[in-house]
């Protein structure tokens, strides 16, 4: 099995860093090196033993830089094979064995998420799975084939790091939440590089979310206008159709975005989301 390399990122969520080590360390094959990013002081975190990480802080001024983190991440690593994994992400044992398979050049591997109503104790996978349950548009993605470039998710993926060079990277004009990973995908569709999935999964740990995410909206106005001015057209779709029945925006014929006013205090709290996923 060749030797591989983690890269998570993180800002604040240190119980969910800590499940997330303690699953890896579970695993029946181990990374070589495991690259922590702090978007935040790194204060808190807990490395295990047995398991070889280093700590990156972020010097960037703002409060998210998604984009930036991952490419810093993927920089640092030691090995040619690189396993980006979310912070709230617990692996299953088999989960990199799986990954590393399935992985060549010019592919892009993921699995799928299950998603758990807590935060556990511990990253113990197999004690936490029958709390955990699918989400509804990513169960039916089909397993062992290319599929659409719009399902991936940087949740999850594997790729070697010759081909995420020659991607591009992650743009890091994209600044904060949103439309990163589908810029992501755009590229590495026009590349011609391939995505699959195998039938293997991650439990996500819970978080507080808003649907739609409006506590994101500036940066997702922002990206979003980006993106169309980068792709001609408008991503996020499904978020930009709320903000505007919400009376947030409005969006024209051309997709221009006019931003009409910002959400209030009660759209935010009526826009929490008591779904796990």
């Amino acid at each position: 099995m060749p030797e591989f390399s983690i890269v998570t990122i993180v800002k604040r969520r240190r119980k969910q860093l800590a499940n997330l080590l303690d699953a890896v360390k579970a695993s029946t094959i181990l990374p070589y090196d495991i690259q922590v990013v702090c978007m935040d002081d790194p204060d808190g975190i807990i490395i295990p033993e047995g398991l070889t990480v280093s700590i990156h802080v972020m010097n960037e001024t703002h409060e998210l830089p998604l984009a930036a983190a991952r490419n810093l991440g993927i920089t640092a690593t030691k090995t040619d094979n690189v396993v980006f994994i979310d912070v709230d992400c617990i692996v299953s044992p088999t989960l990199f064995a799986n990954l590393l398979m399935a992985l060549e050049a010019e592919t892009i591997i993921s699995a799928y998420p299950l998603y758990l109503p807590i935060v556990p104790d511990t990253g113990n996978y197999g004690d936490l799975t029958h709390r955990a349950v699918t989400h509804p548009a990513r169960e039916h993605i089909p397993v062992g084939q290319p599929v659409n470039h719009l399902h991936f998710w940087s949740l999850l993926f594997a790729i070697q790091k010759q081909t995420f060079e020659s991607i591009g990277g992650f743009d890091e004009s994209f600044v904060g939440y949103g439309a990163e990973d589908t810029d992501f995908a755009m590229m590495f569709h026009q590349a011609d590089i391939k995505l699959i999935f195998i039938r293997d999964y991650v439990l996500h740990q819970y978080h507080d979310k808003h649907d739609p995410p409006i506590n994101h909206f500036d940066s997702i106005i922002e990206n979003a206008t980006r993106y169309r001015q980068k792709w001609t057209i408008l991503p996020m779709q499904r978020w930009l159709r709320a903000f505007e029945d919400m009376g947030l925006i409005k969006i024209d014929q051309a997709d221009n975005i006019t931003v009409r006013q910002k959400p209030t205090a009660s759209q935010l709290k009526n826009s929490v989301s008591p779904h796990p996923y």
